[in-house]
């Protein structure tokens, strides 16, 4: 599989601590399109593509007419056997204009960032939109036929276990097939991680019973966790995600973007600053070639997220000691090792033990 992600780091809101910098805005400006084009057709090698994944940032906040572009410039550059195109979207653009203009586009998959159905919890994590809005983008992109995602953020400060099972019940009543469920994270380059920094926020010390909680009431209603914090239906899986986890070939467009080579063995990322990438051509970039040790880490980290690192590949590079010191974490199921459920909030420090 080959997939495209395309960055679009605008944003209805300045947030100076953001990871890709994102820029305020009530629409993308057309640099950016022609700037993301002239990308495109220089990365181009005619080559089969399956999946294309519009982020952000707010990739919604661009036109029909300059997605529609884009999508040209994607289709020019590469044969594109579309299985899957997704945009990301804020619940206020999930109406149904931009819907229809989004199907005719090829479009078939849309990731709605509700974060949560509390009206508390939305003002916490500083989201514009109302929890009405948030209900009717689900419904107006099922109405659509969109295979449907829906994000939520959990144990945010002063967050309840009732309000987050009242999250994930409302999702399940209006049948959405995806749901991406994430711990709130404080990163030190991001507002959450100034927040925390100033003493405005304090981590959660109950994060297993969220955990819990969230593999309880998702797999009972036929849910299957198939990474660390997706959930899908059978058949409604992430099919680009899946490309990057499986450490397949992928390319990204727009400033922060990184793209994986992996029969060079070399990954590499656009820098994060707007003003260069459309300032400077070809796109500043980092370049990453993976030495042996690094991929060795990189296929322990991917493989435990989504509970198939191989066992027998395990014991050959790290020895069997290591993984019996840490069993009480792991389960192991045909020969795949993953972290137990009562355990995943401990991830990263069992990732650490691993390598």
């Amino acid at each position: 599989m080959r997939g495209l992600y395309v960055h679009v780091p605008y944003c209805r809101r300045i947030c100076p601590y953001c990871d890709f910098y994102r820029r305020r805005s009530k629409e993308v400006p057309e640099e950016y399109v022609l700037a993301l084009i002239r990308e495109i057709g220089y990365e181009a090698d005619g080559g089969v593509v399956n999946t294309v994944f519009f982020g952000g940032g707010t990739p919604s906040l661009l036109k029909p007419s300059q997605l529609g572009r884009i999508l040209k410039a994607i289709y020019r550059a590469y044969r594109v056997v579309p299985l899957e195109i997704t945009l990301e979207a804020n619940p206020e653009d999930v109406t149904p204009e931009n819907l229809r203009a989004w199907r005719s586009l090829g479009i078939n998959r849309i990731s709605i960032g509700v974060q949560t159905f509390s009206e508390r919890g939305l003002k916490v994590l500083g989201r514009w939109h109302t929890p009405e809005e948030g209900i009717r983008a689900i419904l107006n992109a099922l109405s659509y036929g969109f295979a449907t995602n829906a994000d939520l953020i959990f144990a945010y400060p002063g967050q309840t276990l009732r309000e987050f099972e009242d999250d994930l019940l409302t999702l399940v009543k209006l049948g959405v097939q995806h749901v991406s469920a994430y711990a709130l994270e404080f990163h030190e380059r991001t507002l959450f991680g100034y927040y925390l920094r100033k003493g405005r926020f304090k981590e959660r010390e109950d994060l297993q019973g969220f955990f819990l909680l969230r593999e309880e009431v998702l797999t009972a209603f036929g849910y299957r966790r198939y990474e660390l914090s997706n959930f899908a239906l059978p058949g409604y899986e992430s099919i680009h995600n899946r490309i990057y986890w499986r450490r397949e070939w992928y390319k990204g467009f727009g400033p922060s973007a990184s793209s994986f080579i992996p029969e060079e063995r070399l990954r590499y990322t656009n820098l994060p600053s707007l003003s260069r990438y459309l300032r400077e051509f070809p796109p500043p970039r980092e370049y990453d070639p993976l030495t042996p040790e690094g991929e060795k880490t990189e296929r322990v980290f991917l493989g435990l997220r989504t509970g198939n690192l191989p066992l027998a590949w395990y014991v050959r590079e790290y020895g069997e000691e290591r993984l019996k010191a840490l069993s009480a974490f792991l389960e192991i199921r045909e020969g795949k090792v993953g972290v137990k459920v009562e355990y995943l909030h401990l991830f990263d420090a069992i990732l650490r033990q691993m390598v």
